[in-house]
């Protein structure tokens, strides 16, 4: 089932996932500047915004992830948030990896392609997805977006909606 933006009833403090890349992050409690956001990682569920990839200094810096429970607050132009990292991203994925997938209904039927995730900025709680439909449609129409009641199955070729199982909701793996 797709439902327009505000048939939905996604308000102005719901965010795209999209919006978060190239903001800056500034660490509580001095307000220093700590990198920028270069990827979002979700949960392997696909549930929840769980990291957030800071944008490395130089050749051998190591690879930094701010952990998303550690943020205050997500603004237009920087990122709030406490200094954690995430020390094991086994349960995570690019959320860029999912990006263009074909999302598919439990018949099978195409509903689009995975253009963006809709969430919570206060908890990372991904709502919905954003559909493309197509450059044309996109512009006639607008973008799809898709409520993220039930499970989906994520794999190497396309996104599954499951709208029969309906007890738990993600992006599985």
């Amino acid at each position: 089932m797709i439902l327009n933006l505000r048939e939905w009833g996604i308000d102005a403090d719901v965010s795209r996932a999209r919006d978060l890349i190239g903001l800056s992050v500034l660490a509580s409690p001095d307000m220093r500047p700590v990198g920028r956001v270069q990827e979002v990682l979700i949960s392997r569920d696909g549930r929840r915004i769980r990291g957030l990839v800071l944008e490395t200094g130089g050749l051998l810096s190591r690879r930094r992830v701010l952990d998303y429970q550690g943020v205050k607050a997500v603004g237009s132009t920087y990122v709030l948030a406490e200094e954690r990292y995430l020390e094991d991203e086994a349960e995570t994925r690019c959320g860029s990896a999912l990006t263009g997938l074909p999302v598919l209904d439990g018949s099978g039927e195409e509903l689009g392609m995975l253009d963006d995730l809709h969430f919570e900025p206060s908890t990372g709680e991904i709502h919905a997805l954003q559909l493309s439909r197509g450059f044309v449609d996109d512009l006639l129409s607008g973008k799809a977006i898709v409520p993220l009641n039930g499970p989906a199955v994520t794999g190497e070729g396309a996104i599954l909606l499951d709208a029969v199982a309906e007890r738990e909701g993600g992006l599985w793996t």
